[in-house]
């Protein structure tokens, strides 16, 4: 009985996807800008599509957008095995209240974000497997709200464990499926010849979105997604 369930394992990762490990193709981001490292597994790759939210202007401080290289995944898990997720294009504006980006990192230690916006375009956020992201894509009612979006309300910036580093606490809400929630981001802030680099995880829960987890039926195996996922990313904004 052990060795059928063995084999019906191994049959259900093949068609639903493979592990993790086995996803992981070792390829890196050649395209990155000066605060990006190489990414090591496909759910790491750099989004082949940035640019800045549409709307988010200023007259009187310094419009950041969202540079290539910039990255963003989820990860759940499921009663076969862990998923990933990885956006393909990813927009994202900020405004600073100051006028040159030489004082970027003064600026943000004073709390002078004005706004800033992350927006997740759903149809370009993608599995390894169709079958998983059409779940994904209906439990999120991608028709009728089409994107996920992070939205600053305030954010401090605190020193880090070495003397250029710093740690961002962000607060503002994702909302996902028509339904925002708060959220308190904490990031890993690093800055350099005007751009600032931010890279962290975040833990959520579909729930919180009022989406129910998907279910997927594979041969006489229904398989459930858990709950609680996270976001990892690694975003990097420089003045337009």
């Amino acid at each position: 009985m052990k060795k059928h369930y063995r084999i019906l394992t191994v049959i259900l990762g093949l068609i639903w996807g493979s592990a993790p490990a086995v996803w992981a193709d070792g390829s890196a981001d050649t395209s990155g800008n000066q605060l990006m490292k190489n990414s090591t597994h496909w759910y790491q790759k750099a989004a082949e599509t940035v640019g800045p939210v549409e709307g988010v202007k200023t007259d009187t401080g310094t419009l950041l957008t969202l540079q290539s290289g910039s990255y963003l995944y989820m990860e759940g898990d499921s009663t076969l095995h862990k998923y990933q997720m990885n956006a393909k294009a990813l927009m994202g504006s900020a405004v600073v209240k100051t006028k040159s980006a030489d004082h970027l990192l003064q600026a943000i230690q004073a709390g002078e974000v004005g706004n800033m916006t992350l927006v997740v375009p759903l149809k370009t956020f993608n599995s390894k497997d169709k079958g998983l992201d059409n779940n994904a894509y209906k439990a999120l009612n991608a028709t009728a709200y089409p994107e996920i979006t992070f939205n600053l309300t305030r954010e401090t910036l605190a020193a880090g464990s070495t003397a250029d580093s710093y740690v961002m606490t962000a607060i503002g809400t994702v909302t996902a499926a028509g339904v925002s929630a708060p959220v308190t981001l904490m990031a890993d802030a690093s800055f350099q010849d005007g751009q600032v680099r931010l890279k962290g995880v975040q833990a959520l829960k579909m729930t919180d979105f009022k989406v129910t987890p998907p279910t997927m039926s594979i041969l006489i195996v229904s398989v459930t997604c858990t709950d609680a996922i996270n976001i990892y990313y690694d975003v990097t904004f420089a003045a337009k």
